[in-house]
């Protein structure tokens, strides 16, 4: 397990972006899942398509996927076959990480999180309960990934599709989290803790 001193310490000793060869060393993980995070994405980086120093990394990332890894290993899992074919880049799907009863139970967490907010919120308010920006939750409802209703030039975010949204497999897979949803994830992960004992 993982560390928050180790994070730390990796934050303190590394610059801004590093290598992959840095990447896979920092996470004690074989070269091939390495590359197996960076090309499916799983792990953000920028991809130059060099044959040296290929992938520009944030160490911000590589750190969140440490702390990730341990909420949801599975997630992380190179899929089966993967390390004897090369061509093998399919990441688990969402079904086989979450199961039904796993989104149940988070949407209730949510549920209880959102009890003082009103039934129809606004941008400032989803951004302040989420912590992320406005113009993150204003992208969320231009492309539909959240549904909501455009009144008076403003969107409008019904209480039951924003917890439909913080279930959705493209809220739980924001590689970069804010601060609160990372604090929602370990005290999700503490819940399942809980319910498996």
């Amino acid at each position: 397990m993982i560390t928050e001193r180790y994070c730390q310490e990796v934050l303190t000793e590394y610059p801004e972006y590093i290598t992959k060869e840095q990447m896979y060393r920092i996470c004690h993980i074989s070269k091939k899942t390495c590359l197996f995070l960076l090309e499916s994405g799983l792990v953000p980086s920028v991809d130059s398509g060099k044959r040296t120093r290929r992938f520009k990394i944030k160490t911000v990332d590589v750190v969140q996927y440490l702390r990730e890894r341990d909420d949801y290993p599975e997630l992380y899992k190179a899929p089966d076959g993967f390390y004897k074919s090369a061509g093998c880049k399919k990441a688990p799907s969402f079904d086989e990480v979450f199961t039904k009863s796993d989104l149940v139970m988070m949407r209730k967490y949510y549920e209880e999180h959102l009890t003082n907010y009103p039934d129809v919120m606004s941008i400032e308010q989803v951004a302040g309960f989420t912590g992320y920006c406005k113009t993150s939750v204003r992208a969320w409802c231009s492309k539909q990934e959240v549904k909501c209703f455009l009144i008076r030039q403003r969107f409008q975010i019904p209480k039951e599709c924003l917890l439909d949204f913080l279930v959705s497999k493209y809220f739980i897979g924001i590689g970069v989290k804010s601060s609160k949803h990372r604090k929602f994830n370990e005290q999700i992960r503490a819940l399942r803790k809980q319910k498996s004992t």
